[in-house]
């Protein structure tokens, strides 16, 4: 009666388990992730063991991956480094049965613009494989005004020039389409007189007046976009560096030209203009023929005549009417006022 007993008893848990109704859903189903990831919790409901599966481009960490019963699955989504949008599916399968699944959508936004200081900056991943600014900044930093006074050097901040006047200029359409002019100092967050001759070179990379995963780009990432920089390592007189694979290079033209560079979207030209400023002088000039794109590196630190006065220099791109248009590395004094743009921190590989 023992055997009968237990050959029963057996035959009863095996149609339980066959006969089990396998339950299982999950909260939220749907994740609209900004571009810069997030962690996202979701409520998962089952009667039994389970596992996930992830379907997609989207780049998700799926914490845990599996397990048995109800539980809350922590969804990491690293920020997306692509042009393009991001989308997946991940799919939670209870017991051994495949159709009893929930599924939870992912998307996530591309990195095509930045918002910083109430202004939405294009953004684009240009041919040097870093993402940059395709928009001069027009940021205000703290504790600073935008100016049209040429002698205030150490406020940094000014007004873009106008094209036709040639004369600083508050026009909104004008501050929209060129943004402000800024001192290396400005542009780096430092206080007025920080820069000196023991120091120029501390700066590069610094994250200055960009959005935070930005920075005021260096001498290196100048030199990977445009190729020549003088007065540098990356100048043709000595080791040309990255001059000849640099994206934007034209040999035939022996610079880098604006025309290639736009056709990408970097989006400049000569005629946003520049304030020029040395050291021992008491305003800046106002000049309209080329433009600069102020860098984080400083070049260049010699003595300008008076005591504590040194004609510190940082490396921007110089962009000028030149050579068919063209946008090369040079230097810049370091009290004059010239563009920004920002590049993301993140150095993808070339």
């Amino acid at each position: 009666m023992r055997k009968v007993f237990f050959f029963f008893a057996a035959a009863a848990l095996t149609l339980a388990s066959c006969n089990k109704s396998y339950e299982i859903s999950v909260e939220p189903t749907l994740i609209n992730a900004p571009q810069a990831g997030g962690v996202y919790e979701i409520s998962l409901n089952c009667n039994a063991a389970w596992t996930s599966k992830i379907d997609g481009n989207v780049n998700v960490i799926v914490d845990p991956d599996f397990g048995a019963g109800s539980a809350v699955v922590t969804l990491t989504i690293p920020e997306n480094l692509l042009e393009e949008p991001l989308d997946g599916i991940i799919s939670f399968t209870c017991g051994p049965d495949p159709s009893k699944m929930a599924t939870v959508v992912v998307t996530q936004h591309s990195l095509t613009s930045v918002s910083w200081g109430g202004v939405d900056y294009p953004v684009k991943k240009m041919k040097d494989g870093n993402f940059w600014f395709t928009q001069n900044l027009r940021y205000v930093p703290e504790g600073k005004e935008v100016s049209n006074d040429l002698t205030k050097l150490d406020n940094g901040v000014w007004f873009p020039i106008d094209a036709v006047t040639k004369q600083l200029t508050d026009n909104a359409d004008t501050v929209a389409k060129k943004g402000y002019l800024y001192s290396a100092e400005a542009a780096l967050g430092l206080a007025p007189g920080t820069v000196n001759n023991d120091n120029f070179t501390n700066f590069s990379g610094t994250r200055g007046i960009c959005p935070e995963g930005w920075h005021i780009p260096s001498l290196d990432e100048i030199a990977y976009l445009v190729g020549r920089v003088s007065i540098s390592p990356y100048d043709l007189k000595g080791n040309p560096g990255p001059v000849t694979t640099a994206p934007y290079w034209n040999a035939d033209a022996g610079t880098a030209q604006t025309a290639l560079a736009n056709a990408d979207g970097f989006n400049i030209h000569n005629t946003v203009g520049y304030i020029n400023a040395a050291a021992t002088a008491t305003k800046g000039t106002v000049l309209n023929v080329m433009a600069y794109i102020l860098s984080s590196t400083g070049v260049a630190s010699t003595k300008a005549g008076q005591e504590g006065q040194f004609n510190n220099q940082f490396y921007g791109i110089m962009v000028a009417a030149t050579k068919g248009g063209s946008c090369e590395g040079a230097c810049f004094n370091y009290r004059g006022g010239a563009s920004v743009r920002c590049v993301k921190d993140h150095l993808l590989d070339k």
